[in-house]
């Protein structure tokens, strides 16, 4: 069992303060600021690259060999997440990434052909997809309460658009002043800077795989899982049209100051940097928006602000418009992302979080380097001011057709900490989903038993699960004494789950004060998810024998 040490009240209280005070999430932060600069600075420059060498066609090309690779990889990636350490997987990622940029600096300082560049760019991208979901699904890790959980998510989503300020942003400006493979050398030191700070994060442990479960079967257990649950499917169509997006605004982030705006390279640069500034904005906006569990207005107005002045600029292209279209498409493409994977951390358990993240990640990938396809073909077709438009418009569509469910998504009554730490600290509970923990704590009961008293009598009618949140239990069999429970262990559990009488008596030897969880939620939620439902029979099987004690 965890710690369980917390005064109860609304877990967002401390939320923005844990994300400062939490030294393991800080480190992740840091790890995550550097790993950042390198994967912004090496995508405009790696963009720019192949304008110079093939035009706009070219952009889109090497999207797509980066995204088809890192499609199918993800998976695999995301099974690695929940089977070892997510630790050990963003360090070896980082590593393998930094390799990467050297060969990519070095084959364009040697001149080597277009091909070699693509390949190993289609590499690094492919190894990027173990990233982030190994990242995401380690916050709730690392987190001490729901509120920490979503507060740095959006923080992540700040470094990330605060790298993007100076990694896409003053990258570009660098690179109109220097060579490829200089500023590509500079994002392989932001890795090897990542590798060391991630060493610093405590290596997590992963459970065991669950009983019977056949390769390809856990390989698809992320799939499986956004399939069977409807909220989870609104999610993934959310950031799927959001990397569409996103893989537009790739290309027109080129050729709308080139063509459109005739301000030149340097243009890009400060496109790149008003969208920036405009992530810190919608950073901070998400973290005290979503520590109010304003899921739905975050998506709302992050849909608005990413597409209106976009649709603006096609209508009116100048360059103080297209400057402010960049601001607000970088505010609400982190008010959009953050709160999206906020809502999959909470949905999704544990053991197969990261598979989940690995499904969003395969379809952003997928997703972004259509995007960057279809904007070719836009800006072919109808121009640039056209494709302008149409990008504006997609996502505030989609969130409009979509609203009435999202609304069903909000967050919802504040937890109680203490409550919610020894629910998720409890092995039968803790492969549940946060957000049913969240439920669950909501619903305890507090039990006070003084010493001597019996909290459950053997051969009672089973009504409820217990934890105990300070003093201590007996377990009596027979009247033999079988063991002694203390705070943060849990009984109960045997009669509710096989409908039987109670297989023990469990008494106070000294004040004792418990939390109780009624027969009803308890098996709603623990027999209704299948690894909470295997812990539990885990648990309870000793107990089963005649010659175990437990209730």
């Amino acid at each position: 069992m965890g710690d369980a040490d917390g005064a109860a009240g609304d877990s967002r209280q401390p939320a923005a303060k844990g994300v400062t005070t939490n030294a393991p999430l800080r480190r992740l932060q840091i790890s995550t600021a550097a790993t950042s600069l390198g994967k912004w600075a090496f995508g405009v420059t790696l963009a720019v690259y192949a304008f110079r060498e093939g035009g706009t066609a070219a952009i889109g090309l090497v999207a797509l060999i980066q995204a088809v690779p890192a499609t199918f990889a993800a998976p695999v990636f995301g099974l690695a997440g929940d089977r070892y350490p997510r630790q050990r997987v963003l360090l070896a990622t980082n590593l393998a990434r930094a390799l990467l940029l050297a060969a990519v600096a070095a084959a364009t300082l040697e001149g080597l052909p277009v091909a070699v560049v693509f390949v190993l760019a289609a590499l690094f991208s492919t190894i990027s997809t173990a990233n982030q979901p190994a990242r995401a699904a380690l916050i709730p890790v690392l987190s001490r309460s729901p509120g920490e959980v979503a507060s740095a998510t959006a923080v992540m989503g700040t470094i990330d658009t605060s790298s993007f300020l100076v990694g896409a942003g003053v990258g570009g400006i660098v690179l109109a002043s220097t060579s490829v493979s200089f500023v590509v050398g500079l994002c392989c030191v932001a890795y090897l800077v990542a590798s060391a700070v991630i060493l610093g994060v405590p290596v997590d442990t992963r459970p065991a795989p669950r009983r019977h479960e056949r390769p390809m079967r856990a390989l698809a257990a992320g799939l499986h899982t956004v399939l069977d649950d409807e909220h989870l499917r609104l999610v993934v169509v959310l950031i799927a049209t959001l990397s569409i997006i996103d893989g537009l605004m790739g290309v027109l982030a080129i050729v709308t100051p080139i063509r459109l705006l005739h301000i030149g390279t340097a243009g890009i640069g400060y496109l790149n940097i008003a969208r920036g500034a405009g992530g810190l904005i919608g950073g901070t906006a998400a973290l005290v928006m979503l520590g109010r569990s304003r899921v739905a207005v975050v998506l709302g107005i992050g849909a608005l602000a990413l597409g209106g002045p976009l649709t603006l600029l096609g209508i009116l292209p100048h360059v103080a418009i297209a400057l402010l279209a960049w601001v607000t498409f970088g505010l609400g493409y982190v008010l959009v992302k953050v709160s999206g994977l906020t809502l999959v951390q909470r949905l999704s358990g544990d053991r197969v979080l990261a598979r989940v993240l690995a499904v969003l990640e395969t379809t952003f990938v997928a997703t972004l380097g259509l995007g960057a396809v279809l904007a070719s073909v836009l800006v072919s077709l109808v121009g640039v001011r056209a494709a302008l438009i149409v990008t504006g418009a997609a996502l505030p569509a989609v969130t409009a057709i979509r609203w009435f469910a999202l609304r069903r998504l909000e967050i919802g009554a504040p937890v109680p900490l203490r409550e919610f730490q020894l629910l998720r600290h409890c092995p039968v509970l803790a492969p549940l989903p946060l957000a049913t923990v969240e439920g669950l704590a909501r619903r305890v009961v507090p039990v006070e038993a003084p010493a001597g008293v019996d909290v459950i009598t053997q051969g009672d009618h089973g009504d409820r699960f217990y934890l105990i949140a300070d003093g201590a239990v007996e377990v009596l069999e027979d009247g033999i004494f079988k063991r002694l429970l203390g705070a943060g262990e849990s009984f109960g559990e045997v009669a509710l789950l096989h409908d039987i009488t109670r297989t023990a008596t469990v008494r106070a030897v000294e004040p004792t004060r418990l939390v109780a969880l009624d027969r009803e939620p308890f098996l709603v939620s623990v027999t209704g998810h299948a690894d909470s439902h295997d812990a539990a029979v885990d648990v309870a099987a000793p107990f089963l024998r005649p010659t175990a004690g437990s209730a």
